[in-house]
């Protein structure tokens, strides 16, 4: 198979789910989330002359959408079909899509990336979905060029994702992917032997900027700037804000990072750069639980730091998330440790997403981090989920078992969120960006109260 510039489309499906992640009501279902590394290969091809399209699968059943594509006819057997699973909660759909495209078409050839979930085990995940041509495993811009079977020059260097190429992008909120690794070592963090890139030069996500309100004819847009830890200096913070300034309209964005990452005295030129919401990877505020996820080596200096930052945030009017990972050895003690800590500070914060700490992986991959986990008191849920789909719920020691865990998650979350903060965080990001409060509050009314995050 071998494709030129100006010839045949090529297709990248991102794997959708057929449940959401965490709990199934009708404002989980509501979100999109941009694929940005498939975006991110899509951009290269169309970059070097191929025609190239982009499907969320999203909630879709994957049959109906295999027999939308074929209806469309971008199952193509002149072409890969570039299929990007970016977590295992969507292997089982993956699973149905393949077998309904190779039923529809047989001689389509299917390369499956998504290197979170590629790299583990090759030969577990082939089990799994029999019916994938090729596995790749790793970052994919390097090999596109042989996967397509490329000929001519190709010009693989680093640019700007082109949202045009996602189908419906206007309903996605964008992406600029700012920099790549963290390497701070953190026991559940799939980057935490992957070093830290540089952050992308201002003038460039300047630049980048530009061409999303461009392309989406609005400056409206709230951007997510893609770094798994967001750490600008002060140099880079006025840079990024001057070259704003110089823009027609201040275009708001979002950041995740760690709470002792970003120093306080740079908040005020993010601000001015258009930061809006910040993620801010907590995780714990309990000492013994801080040092056990490897999350500091200080746990009084971390939490200094945290505090510092929050109120840094506050004072000039940017939204605060804390995310609150619930640890193996959990108990009552340490979650109320958190849980005073986290109400000393609530006038900082916007919302809390508070889950479990959860092992993804097949059990060549993950036997370790069980044995760790083990050793402070958590057990699997099922002893065979690694094996039968890559992800093992845990009960989290013996004071708090899976269950307890998602009452208490709850609970956390619902102390601090309102329903409002719910809403705006999710429709800065997450929602259509063409769903309304109105929507947002019929879909409130056909949801199990019992499951949503927040209070009424």
């Amino acid at each position: 198979m071998l494709i030129g510039a100006g010839r045949v489309p090529v297709l990248f499906v991102s794997a959708g789910l057929l449940r959401p992640k965490k709990r199934d009501h009708a404002l989980a279902r509501r979100q999109l989330y941009l694929n940005y590394g498939a975006l991110g290969l899509a951009t290269l091809c169309q970059r070097n002359g191929l025609e190239t399209l982009l499907v969320h699968g999203e909630h879709e059943a994957p049959v109906a959408l295999a027999e939308r594509l074929h209806r469309q006819g971008l199952l193509r057997v002149d072409a890969p079909l570039m299929l990007s699973m970016t977590s295992f909660h969507a292997l089982e759909w993956a699973r149905v899509f393949c077998s309904a495209v190779k039923g529809m078409e047989p001689r389509v050839r299917i390369v499956l990336g998504g290197r979170w979930v590629t790299g583990p085990d090759r030969q577990w995940l082939h089990g799994k979905l029999p019916l994938v041509d090729r596995i790749v495993q790793g970052l994919g811009e390097d090999l596109l060029p042989s996967l397509l079977g490329f000929q001519g020059a190709w010009d693989g260097r680093a640019a700007g994702l082109n949202h045009l190429l996602v189908e419906g992008h206007h309903r996605y909120q964008p992406s600029i992917e700012t920099s790549r690794g963290c390497g701070k070592g953190c026991t559940f963090c799939q980057e935490r032997d992957v070093p830290l890139q540089k952050l992308k030069a201002p003038e460039r996500i300047a630049d980048e900027l530009r061409q999303l309100a461009g392309d989406y004819g609005d400056h409206g847009i709230h951007p997510y700037f893609q770094s798994s830890f967001f750490l600008p200096n002060p140099r880079w913070a006025q840079a990024l804000a001057e070259q704003v300034q110089r823009c027609n309209a201040r275009i708001l964005w979002r950041c995740e990072s760690r709470v002792d990452g970003i120093k306080p005295e740079i908040v005020p030129s993010l601000a001015a750069a258009g930061m809006k919401v910040i993620d801010l990877g907590l995780e714990s505020a309990a000492p013994e639980q801080i040092l056990a996820m490897n999350k500091a080596r200080d746990p009084a200096r971390y939490l200094r730091a945290a505090s510092k930052l929050l109120q840094a945030c506050a004072r000039h009017g940017i939204w605060v998330k804390v995310n609150v990972m619930l640890y193996a050895g959990e108990t009552a003690h340490t979650l109320e440790q958190t849980r005073q800590w986290l109400d000393a500070h609530a006038h900082c914060i916007k919302g809390v997403s508070v889950g479990p700490v959860v092992v993804y992986g097949p059990p060549s991959h993950c036997s370790e981090f069980l044995t760790a986990l083990r050793a402070r008191g958590a057990t699997p849920v099922d002893p065979a989920s690694a094996e039968d789909c890559g992800i093992t719920q845990l009960n989290l020691s013996p004071e708090l078992d899976a269950e307890q865990v998602e009452r208490e998650s709850l609970a956390l979350s619902r102390r601090y969120m309102a329903k409002q903060d719910y809403f705006d965080l999710k429709r800065f990001s997450y929602y259509p960006r063409d769903y309304s409060e109105q929507a947002f509050e019929a879909d409130v009314a056909t949801s199990d109260a019992a499951c949503l995050p927040f209070r009424p």
